[in-house]
């Protein structure tokens, strides 16, 4: 079966028809191209490249405190570069920001936002796949200003990380640098009531008989000083907490315990207080994420003052059972002399007091280390060099993307323009999409011009009525036989010929795809110059449904082919000759002015039956054919359009031949593909197309 699918042979058709659209797109946008590359301000692009790394987390204490979570990813820093706090630094280092005014006051100026706008519009941050380094590239007309830029951004942010990174270890050197002081007086006071006391009671050593009890009494004592001290330390830190109003999460909480829950607190707390004062220069305080982090730090401040309320009871707790354990000692012990017991208190107070400030020389000097590492997280691995070249600025290449650009919108309007034209305006054209030969090229009859030579030659037509002279008009091969469209209904019928010589058929059916084409000026014409040619030809009306076959020769429509069909008359007694022409429009002297005219019979169409398609698929059909194909050379079926009815179908099935007449430009070649393959699914053969009404 016929399918509709277009090939590659189709799409080239297309492209050489429509060639002159393609080549005038591709040089109209490549000159395009080539102008704007030259109107196009040079761009030049400047990268850097910086390693981000986070540092390794060590052991101990302080360390543990100041560490950094996990959550500062690389994607986080991606953001962080082009966020406003580095920006305007940036702005500052490059001379666009004033140094010596603050932010604030800075931040209330249409200046400054301007500035900062420009650097990150200029400014894109993007990572290498699958590595930890991120590169900084910098757009700008100049090439000098996105060098600088580029490396202005680089170091300012390694700056910044450093600056956040190293932050919390300076704080925390600080604040054991002030306990450090407080400690060594309270170990000198101690040391001098020590010697003091010695030298008022004249002592050297403690006695001997109450060493054993000395020592219970030194370690309970010891534990006591240790569960006081701790006791100490976390009021301290429930002062500083208090002192923190519910109504400001964002306030600064530093926490030096030993408690590993509140060391886990203190970092959260740190890190969601970062990333708060860092968002806060970019958003309101109504923003969401702002919001979230201050009901998070808020909560982080409960939590803490709940585990410092617990801590505290416990270590209550556990004073009161030491107090209950020293007062048994002193109990056992009420003859050890007070004197002793004096100097043994004093003794240990000294003692604890210099243990703790040996812990706190301990805890300086790993601040001190850990300050000098000055952590770098943030490397530069490749500063920027000025470029030499702008980006995209060959315009050669520019040209050539164009030209492939014009190309393709060259071939998307030809196809466009093929869909939306679908008329067949060449012979190459129609033979091409429907593989049949153009047997012939009928152009437009102008019926006023054609009336007008008639009536010159014979003026005593000029009495006849307007329809008798329009018949006239088209039968052109007859009336006006030395006219192009004369000469072109001959061509046709020798191509007509020589088909059927190649073929050897003698019946043939006159069809076109849809109504007003032109099939009966076409088949009435040509079966007058097959006439004159001296073949014995038969013109038969199958159109049962609007014959008008009768009116070109001014002729009795009954009886005709239904007659025949429902066996009424015989085919004989239907023919109508030159005889019935004389008795109807035609004159003797038309009838002389043309020898041959007495070898075309006509058998038109005959009353209109009520089912016109169930007639001619009768046998009585077939029979016809058979008998009029032995009795003439040639036999011109006149038949309805091909898509509106069938009756053409089921003629063009017992047929020879089937010629479609197409008038090019009234209907699309998809509807003319239709009729032809319509044609070819009842068996029948279509020997080829008539273009009709052609336009010179």
């Amino acid at each position: 079966m016929a399918q509709y699918e277009m090939n590659l042979r189709d799409y080239w058709l297309i492209v050489r028809r429509r060639r002159l659209i393609i080549v005038a797109s591709t040089i109209l946008v490549a000159l395009l191209s080539f102008w704007f590359a030259k109107q196009k301000v040079p761009v030049y692009q400047a990268t850097a490249a910086v390693r981000y790394e986070q540092s390794t987390q060590l052991s101990g204490l302080l360390v543990e405190v100041l560490s950094y979570s996990s959550a500062d990813t690389i994607e986080t820093q991606l953001s962080l570069i082009k966020s406003y706090p580095i920006l305007e630094d940036v702005a500052k280092r490059l001379g666009r920001l004033p140094q010596t005014v603050p932010g604030a006051a800075l931040r209330e100026s249409k200046a400054y936002w301007a500035a900062l706008d420009g650097l990150a519009a200029k400014v894109k941050v993007t990572r290498i796949p699958s590595t930890s380094i991120l590169e900084i590239t910098v757009t700008s007309t100049s090439p000098r200003e996105a060098r600088d830029i580029a490396n202005a951004v680089v170091e300012t942010y390694r700056d910044h990380s450093r600056a956040l990174r190293n932050a919390r270890v300076t704080e925390a050197r600080k604040f054991i640098e002030a306990q450090l002081k407080e400690v060594e007086a309270r170990v000198r006071h101690a040391e001098a009531e020590v010697w003091a006391f010695r030298e008022a009671n004249r002592i050297i050593s403690p006695g001997a008989e109450s060493t054993v009890l000395l020592s219970l009494f030194t370690q309970v004592r010891s534990d006591i000083e240790k569960v006081r001290q701790q006791r100490a330390e976390l009021e301290l830190i429930q002062q500083r907490l208090a002192r923190v109003a519910p109504s400001n999460p964002a306030a600064r909480v530093f926490i030096d315990a030993s408690n590993p829950a509140l060391q886990r607190l203190q970092s959260v707390y740190a890190e969601l207080l970062l990333e708060r004062n860092n968002l806060a220069l970019e958003a309101t305080d109504r923003h969401p994420r702002l919001r979230a982090l201050d009901d998070r730090m808020q909560e982080i401040q409960m939590e803490m003052r709940r585990e410092v309320g617990a801590q505290i009871v416990t270590l209550r707790t556990r004073e009161e059972i030491l107090n209950r354990q020293m007062g048994e000692l002193l109990q056992k012990n009420r003859e050890v002399p007070a004197i002793e017991l004096s100097l043994q208190r004093l003794q240990r107070e000294a003692r604890t007091s210099d243990d703790l400030l040996t812990l706190l020389k301990t805890r300086h000097q790993e601040a001190l280390i850990k300050e000098s590492e000055k952590i770098d997280e943030v490397s530069i691995v490749r500063p920027a060099t000025e470029p030499e070249a702008p980006v995209g600025g060959e315009t050669l290449t520019t040209v050539f993307v164009g030209a492939l650009l014009g190309l393709t919108l060259g071939l998307v309007l030809a196809f466009v323009q093929e869909t939306l034209d679908t008329s067949i305006g060449t012979i190459e054209d129609v033979e091409a999409y429907l593989e049949v030969p153009v047997l012939g090229v009928v152009p437009h009859i102008d019926a006023r011009e054609t009336v007008e030579r008639i009536l010159e030659r014979r003026p005593s037509l000029a009495q006849m009525d307007p329809e008798a002279l329009l018949s006239h008009a088209l039968l052109i091969t007859h009336f006006d036989p030395k006219s192009p469209v004369a000469e072109a209904y001959r061509t046709l019928r020798t191509n007509v010929q020589f088909a059927r010589m190649e073929r050897s058929g003698k019946v043939l059916v006159v069809t076109s795809p849809t109504l007003q084409e032109g099939k009966t000026t076409t088949i009435v014409n040509l079966a007058l110059t097959m006439a004159q040619s001296g073949q014995r030809t038969l013109l038969v009306g199958a159109n049962l449904r609007r014959p008008s076959i009768h009116r070109f020769f001014g002729i009795e429509r009954e009886p005709g082919l239904a007659d025949i069909l429902v066996g009424s008359v015989t085919w004989r007694d239907c023919i109508r000759t030159v005889a019935d022409m004389l008795m109807g429009r035609f004159e003797m002297e038309d009838i002389m002015a043309a020898p041959g005219l007495d070898n075309l019979h006509i058998i038109e169409a005959g009353p209109i039956p009520a089912n016109p398609s169930e007639l001619l698929s009768t046998p009585a059909m077939g029979a016809f054919l058979r008998a009029v194909r032995d009795e003439y050379d040639v036999v011109l079926i006149d038949t309805p359009p091909v898509l509106p009815v069938t009756d053409s179908a089921i003629v063009a099935s017992q047929a020879d031949g089937v010629i479609l007449v197409y008038q090019a430009g009234k209907v699309g070649r998809l509807v003319l593909k239709r009729a032809k393959i319509h044609v070819e699914n009842v068996g029948g053969k279509v020997w080829g197309v008539v273009l009709n009404d052609v336009k010179t």
